[in-house]
């Protein structure tokens, strides 16, 4: 039995990830950490988690709110993009974005008293060497526990990152991809703390070369025709449609990537992946330009880095065996 803390930031494919984690059998989620992202503050992150796992019957699962800022971040403007991404948004899909990213309703529940760092150490200290965390949004609740406590290095099973960007170009800046540019000094305590790592990048879930992987309408359909009674179904079915548009008209992608559920496959199903061998991965902290740039050190080079050759780097997937996982696992919660 696989056993994960997921960590996330609730954008469309965090929901559809905690669904897949609730689905799988071979999988147990000990617990929800909620950290500021690509879908908003702390409270309403942290609500989507909530409503997401009432949604599947699974109010026993338990969640902790975690930060609410990065470490460091980012200048004022460049923080605010994403805002302003979404007027660009607005002003292109009209009444069709209503269903996007929607304030989150009052969860019928609240999260847990203690911080997701708390929850993460803790967790992890009690089980050595069996709990995965998945980090699915900016990396600041694991660095923060990783900082805390540096013995979880050790006693972490694996920590999956998704984030960074190597041959696919990033969705921030040319070389950056959003998880890592979010916080990328965070991101670099993760990946300089000897932990070991599976890097999940753009390059397999955001490009056509993986197209496989992504949910289309077809899939919406097949969702329909093979548990027409579903709950959890029926409200991928209702709510992705508009995910699927965005994904295909603004961004000239096959579908809408299922990012954060694939990073949730890497602890399941490793077989699906194409990986390197453990490297040193470094994050670029500085120029605008490259701020959050995910560097893999390969080859032979003259100038001298230090730090740990424990990163593994997806760089394929079976994007086909992967959505069919996926689509069994949303039916199976019904």
């Amino acid at each position: 039995m696989n056993r994960i803390i997921l960590d996330v930031d609730s954008a469309g494919d965090d929901i559809l990830a905690i669904l897949f984690a609730l689905g799988r059998p071979d999988l147990k989620l000990e617990g929800v950490t909620s950290v500021t992202g690509a879908a908003g503050d702390i409270e309403q992150v942290t609500n989507v988690v909530l409503n997401t796992l009432s949604l599947a019957g699974r109010d026993d699962v338990p969640v902790a709110k975690g930060a609410y800022r990065p470490i460091v971040g980012n200048s004022k403007q460049d923080m605010e993009a994403p805002v302003h991404f979404e007027k660009r948004l607005q002003q292109r899909f009209g009444d069709r974005l209503k269903g996007f990213n929607p304030p989150a309703p009052t969860p019928s529940r609240q999260a847990m008293d203690g911080h997701a760092v708390d929850f993460i150490v803790d967790t992890v200290r009690a089980s050595p060497g069996e709990i995965s965390v998945v980090a699915t949004g900016p990396q600041t609740n694991v660095a923060m526990a990783l900082r805390y406590a540096p013995d979880l290095a050790e006693k972490v099973r694996q920590i999956i990152v998704l984030g960074g960007c190597f041959q696919t170009p990033g969705n921030i800046t040319p070389v950056s991809e959003y998880n890592i540019w979010a916080d990328p000094e965070a991101a670099r305590v993760v990946l300089r703390s000897g932990a070991p790592v599976i890097l999940v990048p753009l390059d397999v879930c955001e490009d056509n070369r993986v197209a496989t992987s992504m949910l289309t309408r077809d899939d919406l359909n097949d969702l329909a025709q093979l548990y027409p009674g579903g709950k959890v179904a029926a409200y991928v079915r209702q709510t992705f449609p508009i995910y699927i548009d965005i994904w295909r008209e603004f961004f000239g992608l096959v579908g809408f990537p299922l990012d954060d559920a694939i990073a949730i496959a890497a602890v399941t199903h490793p077989r699906f992946f194409e990986m390197s061998e453990p490297l040193f991965v470094d994050v670029a902290l500085h120029e605008r330009l490259v701020r959050g740039q995910t560097v893999a050190f390969r080859g032979n080079q003259i100038l001298s880095f230090e730090g740990p050759a424990t990163t593994r780097v997806c760089h394929g997937l079976d994007g086909a065996a992967f959505l069919k996982l996926f689509k069994g696992a949303i039916g199976a919660l019904d």
